[in-house]
């Protein structure tokens, strides 16, 4: 039954940041220097059982997506430049790319857009760390990548 699956790579899995978020998308593949990464949800739940029932409602509010990231230091790569220029500043602001290469047809895969806040946690140095806090509803859409640098289209709803 499972012998014609396919199994996920974490590579697979793509972070982009946009390193120039006042002016035009310029996205940079998160991930040099990053040993482990993953998005937290942070699913806030309401449950609610009313005298009469046995059994509790659960309703799902909201997510409050987070990534928490702790990358070793280059000088030159892309992303470390960016959050490294965020150190010390407050509502440092990005946008954030996901996209499941996995998941694609002729070099078009799923993404979704948000809108981000970089808050640094650590620096040493050697490393940085930080949340990366996903701002509001993403925007789903496709994706196309062409010499590293993906392009963004937004899916169209009636």
């Amino acid at each position: 039954m499972f012998e014609n699956l396919e199994r996920i790579k974490r590579s697979q899995y793509q972070m982009f940041l946009d390193t120039t978020p006042s002016s035009t998308f310029t996205w940079k593949l998160e991930g040099w220097g990053v040993e482990e990464a993953s998005v937290s949800f942070n699913a806030n739940v309401e449950r609610t059982k009313y005298i009469v029932e046995d059994s509790a409602r659960t309703d799902h509010t909201s997510n409050d997506k987070q990534s928490s990231i702790t990358k070793k230091t280059y000088k030159g790569e892309p992303c470390f430049e960016f959050i490294n220029a965020g150190r010390d500043k407050l509502n440092y602001v990005t946008h954030i790319l996901e996209v499941d290469t996995w998941n694609g047809n002729q070099g078009t895969y799923p993404a979704k857009k948000s809108d981000g806040v970089i808050v640094i946690t650590e620096y040493s140095g050697e490393e940085i760390s930080y949340d990366l806090y996903f701002d509001g509803d993403p925007i789903e859409g496709t994706v196309t990548i062409a010499d590293g640098v993906p392009t963004f289209a937004p899916t169209t709803s009636l």
